[in-house]
């Protein structure tokens, strides 16, 4: 078997394809482990952050859900109690030419 492959004037070294495709998997094994880590330390953090927090996710979604509807319907009202503005502007006389 030969140590290179030829294909025309093109001349491929086996031995470094291989080497390169091994690290190519390597690198894309150490890239999962890496993002295993950080996501186990992002599920960590935010589960400490929901169990410092006081109350049950349930309760505090609800607890925003109510303050953003409230400002909704503040908005709202504020929008509905307003008067159209009146255009105050009046057409002035136009100066003649001459």
């Amino acid at each position: 078997m030969s140590r290179y492959e030829t294909q025309g004037d093109l001349i491929i070294d086996r031995g470094m394809l291989k080497a390169g495709a091994a690290l190519i998997g390597a690198g894309a094994f150490i890239a999962m482990a890496g993002a295993a880590v950080c996501s186990t330390a992002i599920a960590t953090g935010l589960r400490r952050h929901v169990l410092d927090a006081g109350l049950p996710p349930s309760e505090l979604a609800l607890h925003h859900w109510r303050r953003a509807k409230s400002a909704a319907q503040a908005g709202a009202d504020s929008w509905r109690v307003q008067v159209p503005a009146q255009a105050t502007r009046q057409s002035q006389p136009r100066a003649s030419v001459s």
